[in-house]
């Protein structure tokens, strides 16, 4: 999703825009469109004229390469060059990811902004692709473009396709159905993972204190262990499990063994840094 937020207020107006049908919650205004269209989403910056422009849109669907692209680059693409026709004051976040790091040895921990990117995925691969085309946009054609790179992001609504998400959807049901059996995928990596209620308060810092040109990563700093995650959450939820391992959930050479990241630049750039801890948030995932 790619909200644009207008004002320079605490409380800002937030205007959205997405290729769904229904409009999100918390959104003032809402335009249904194809962020891939250069006449669509010019007609929207035309019309709101944000002050602030949070680019969202993408797609995790790492098994058509040329979607991911489509999804992750053009959309940047397209937005950034209707910025520029439309907006060039406006202040431009876009979204990229820690996917972008890809392989990590021991002695690169924690992940910082200067460590190199080789990622594995294609979906890595794209959001490189469009971090290099924000700041591209900024180099060339002076917009105020910025790149944050969060890491794994939970909450409540967290989609089923991550596996956080995954677990809490299947807790959830176990519980209401009773059975017992919950299917994961490889357990025994570690992840960084931070809370979106953060990470949104991270975005709103820079929007507040924009460093043009910058890349942030967003990040807990601290790294877990996804048994270890999975554990908490089967605790929360009360419920008894068995664990199965379902074959098609494991990544192989796409799974990253040990990542987290370190949230110095932006600490010591707007003040930020994380307030959630990881058991308020699992358990906001299961309510």
């Amino acid at each position: 999703m790619c909200n644009f937020l207008a004002g320079l207020s605490e409380q800002p107006k937030i205007i959205g825009a997405d290729v769904i049908e229904t409009q999100p919650h918390h959104c003032d205004a809402f335009f249904k469109a194809d962020l891939t269209s250069p006449k669509e989403t010019e007609r929207i910056l035309r019309q709101t004229l944000p002050d602030f422009i949070i680019h969202f849109a993408g797609t995790f669907n790492t098994e058509n390469i040329q979607e991911v692209f489509k999804a992750n680059v053009l959309s940047t693409i397209t937005l950034l060059e209707a910025t520029r026709h439309c907006v060039p004051h406006a202040v431009v976040i876009a979204t990229g990811s820690a996917a972008e790091y890809g392989t990590i040895e021991p002695d690169q921990l924690p992940v910082d902004e200067e460590t190199p990117c080789r990622p594995v995925s294609s979906y890595g691969l794209s959001k490189q692709s469009a971090t290099q085309a924000a700041l591209y946009y900024h180099r060339i054609h002076n917009i105020r473009t910025m790149v944050v790179r969060p890491f794994q992001l939970i909450g409540p609504g967290l989609t089923p396709r991550l596996a956080p998400g995954a677990f809490a959807q299947q807790l959830k049901e176990l519980r209401t159905t009773g059975l017992k059996t919950l299917q994961v995928g490889n357990l025994e990596s570690w992840r960084d993972f931070l809370d979106v209620y953060d990470a949104a308060e991270g975005i709103w810092a820079l929007c507040q204190n924009p460093a043009p040109g910058e890349i942030y990563n967003l990040c807990s700093g601290e790294p877990t262990k996804i048994a270890d995650l999975l554990q908490m959450m089967i605790d929360y939820s009360g419920t008894e499990v068995d664990i199965e391992i379902d074959p098609s959930r494991l990544k192989g050479r796409l799974d990253v063994t040990k990542v987290y990241g370190s949230y110095q630049k932006i600490r010591s750039h707007c003040g930020w840094q994380p307030k959630r801890n990881l058991s308020q948030t699992l358990k906001a995932m299961l309510v």
